[in-house]
């Protein structure tokens, strides 16, 4: 999952295919992009602006505030967690190299807390 689509890590459809159609078989293109990282290095990735925009456009038509493609990855994310799944398996299912890139993708939700919290006064 995730974006990168190099022959070592891609899992899915031919590698050699786009990922997602539009329109009239035209392809949402990636875009480079560049961030720099809590180090103060240079990242560099890839986006699909298009896809990004499009999702935005379907939360906003459906009544949704603030929903984006990356709300719709920490819902993913949190609900993983939230059914016990590790980490680790997060990790890879949003395509992330480094564990640490995954924390801002998690939220728990005030049921698991109280959950939490209950069973550690019990215990």
């Amino acid at each position: 999952m995730g974006t990168e689509l190099t022959a070592e890590r891609y899992r899915g459809l031919a590698p050699s295919t786009c990922l997602v159609l539009a329109g009239k078989g035209r392809k949402f293109a990636m875009s480079a992009k560049r961030r720099i990282n809590e180090a103060g290095e240079p990242v560099d990735y890839s986006a699909c602006d298009s896809l990004q925009a499009y999702v935005t456009k379907l939360y906003r038509d459906a009544g949704i505030r603030g929903g984006s493609s990356h709300s719709g990855r920490r819902s993913f994310a949190s609900n993983l967690v939230e059914q016990g799944h590790d980490i680790e398996t997060v990790q890879q299912l949003l395509g992330h190299a480094e564990l640490e890139h995954v924390r801002p993708y998690l939220a728990v939700s005030d049921k698991k807390l109280r959950q939490m919290f209950c069973e550690a006064r019990a215990g």
